[in-house]
């Protein structure tokens, strides 16, 4: 596979290791399509765009994930539920699997992925002043709208080995709060999905949520 030398250096990043329980089981299992699992098409997105994949589950999680992503690191978390994503970011700091890498693309396992453009578009808007990529998504009219929250957003490596640490590390989105940004307006959709609800899911799916176990 020839890499896209502008992607050479980020790390996806896929933030897997919530308990899933407003959704009915761990989201990093749920069904994708043709016995496939949502995880999986984050990361099939990762291999095509970047130099190395992470996926962060719980320990039972990931050992379910292992032999379905034979291409990706597989991290299990063991910090508390009450850490939400931090705890995901900070079990991929503490194995060390940033340190050869510039940029890390958080991507929540509960979003829908997002086209390869998207991935392209914030890595091109990275400088070396910056140290946070956000999309933004556009509107109709041409407007852009800002969104809270949206994803994925690209982050300096040394930024989350710097900040996760910590015994106790803060939520994502107040440290990345610290650290200069850049919002760049993408006409993607998806960087405002949010799969984190049964009713959510079946708006998408036009389904129940499944299992892939």
């Amino acid at each position: 596979m020839v890499m896209d030398p502008k992607l050479s250096d980020v790390a996806m990043l896929i933030v897997a290791s919530g308990r899933g329980e407003r959704m009915g089981g761990p989201k990093a299992l749920l069904s994708w399509g043709d016995g496939s699992t949502l995880v999986a098409a984050h990361a099939d997105l990762g291999a095509r765009t970047c130099s190395r994949v992470v996926v962060v589950a719980r320990g039972w999680v990931a050992k379910v994930l292992r032999p379905q992503l034979p291409g990706s690191l597989v991290v299990p978390s063991s910090a508390p539920g009450v850490w939400g994503p931090a705890g995901s970011v900070a079990a991929a700091v503490r194995a060390g699997v940033f340190s050869t890498m510039r940029w890390v693309l958080v991507v929540p396992v509960d979003m829908v992925p997002v086209d390869e453009r998207t991935l392209a578009i914030l890595r091109d808007a990275a400088a070396m002043d910056v140290r946070v990529v956000r999309p933004c998504l556009v509107k109709r009219d041409g407007q852009s709208q800002p969104l809270r929250g949206g994803h994925p957003v690209l982050v300096r490596a040394d930024v989350l080995v710097e900040s996760f640490l910590a015994d106790k590390p803060a939520p994502l989105r107040e440290v990345l709060r610290g650290f200069s940004r850049v919002d760049v307006c993408v006409d993607d959709c998806r960087v405002a999905t949010n799969l984190d609800t049964p009713e959510a899911y079946r708006r998408w799916m036009n389904r129940a949520p499944e299992f892939v176990y």
